[in-house]
Formats: C-alpha cells, sequence, structure tokens
C-alpha cells in the first residue's frame, strides 16, 4: 500500500475501497474483479483510488494485513493462557465478526497467503507448547515440528470448512468436534513412553 494517510478522507477512502472489494469478492472470484469493479463499488475515481494503492493486489494484501493482525491478537491472548491453539477464540472472532472481509478471504483462493501465515502464526504458538509438555521426555517419537504443523493445518482446514458452509454449527461446538478429532492421538503421544 502506499504510504499510509492518516487524515479522514483518506481513512474513508479506505474503508470504502476495502468493502467494495470484499463485497466483489464474495460475488465473483478475485482474478475476475477488475479496479474499475472497486471504483464503480466504492463510488470513487480512479485518482483517488490509485493515491492510495497501487493495484488491487495491495487492496488485497491492506486487508490481509487487517484480518492477520486481528486472529494474531487472538493467537496472543490465546498464548498467555498455555493452551495448545486458540481454537475457541478464532471460531468466536469468525462468528461475531460484523465484517464480511475473513469470509471472503477464506472462500477466494485469494485468501491463501491470509491461511499460510495464520497457519505458521499456529505452529509458532504450539511449538512451545508442545515443548512444554514434553520437557521430561527426552525425544518424542513424532517431531514437534510435524505435530504443529498437524494441528496448525488440521484446525485451519475444520475453520476454513466451517466459515465457507456458513457456520453451521456455533464456536463452541466446533471447539468441541475440534478438540475431539485431533487432540487425542497428540495426547496419546505424550502420555508414550
Amino acid at each position: 500500500m502506499k504510504q499510509q494517510k492518516r487524515d479522514r478522507r483518506s481513512q474513508r477512502t479506505q474503508r470504502l475501497v476495502s468493502s467494495a472489494f470484499t463485497e466483489l469478492m464474495i460475488e465473483k472470484s478475485y482474478e475476475k474483479i477488475l479496479v474499475q469493479d472497486i471504483l464503480d463499488r466504492a463510488g470513487i475515481g480512479r485518482t483517488t483510488f490509485y493515491a492510495h494503492y497501487f493495484d488491487k493486489e495491495d487492496v488485497l494484501n491492506h486487508i490481509i494485513e487487517q484480518e492477520l493482525a486481528m486472529l494474531t491478537g487472538h493467537i496472543a491472548q490465546a498464548a498467555q493462557g498455555q493452551r495448545i491453539i486458540p481454537s475457541l477464540e478464532l471460531f468466536v472472532h469468525a462468528y461475531v465478526s460484523t465484517n464480511q472481509q475473513l469470509r471472503a478471504l477464506i472462500c477466494s483462493s485469494a485468501g491463501n497467503p491470509l491461511l499460510d501465515a495464520l497457519q505458521a502464526a499456529l505452529c509458532r504458538l504450539i511449538e512451545p507448547t508442545r515443548s512444554t509438555l514434553c520437557a521430561e521426555r527426552r525425544s518424542p517419537p513424532i517431531p514437534l515440528p510435524v505435530v504443529s504443523e498437524y494441528l496448525a493445518g488440521a484446525f485451519l482446514t475444520l475453520f476454513k470448512w466451517w466459515v465457507t458452509a456458513d457456520m453451521p454449527y456455533p464456536p463452541e461446538q466446533m471447539e468441541s468436534i475440534f478438540q475431539q478429532l485431533a487432540l487425542p492421538g497428540v495426547r496419546a503421544m505424550l502420555k508414550e513412553k
């Protein structure tokens, strides 16, 4: 994104562009969205758009950065509680979110960078937690980076399905489902001698 301006008009323009882009991603694939579509939906001129963004990819990257900041905030809060993965917090965030950005990103292939960054953030949270729990063991049967990737990937696959399916179950039920599906094997691995 071009140098971020903090005045009200610039912030308004950024909100209009983000909102228009999000609506368009819900309606059609990222590849089919044109800058002109964004301009028409946002009700702004080309000069205004290019004063803030380089192109539609720049808009996408800005939206991904915003969502990633919110999601990693939830991850950081969960890290203080020493939980393995902040699945409930992430399910709740998606469920109560009033904006459609997260849903639009997750349901679109354009959101893959967000999911990749989120998986990396989850792995960074999981590994130290697993290391603490495995401290007594000299070498766990499955390397901790493998366990971290597995848990983060399993969570994100379930999370993506849930969001794409219009969240058919409440967050607490999804948390329970995730716990039942993903964690028994990890717990068993930790108990092995």
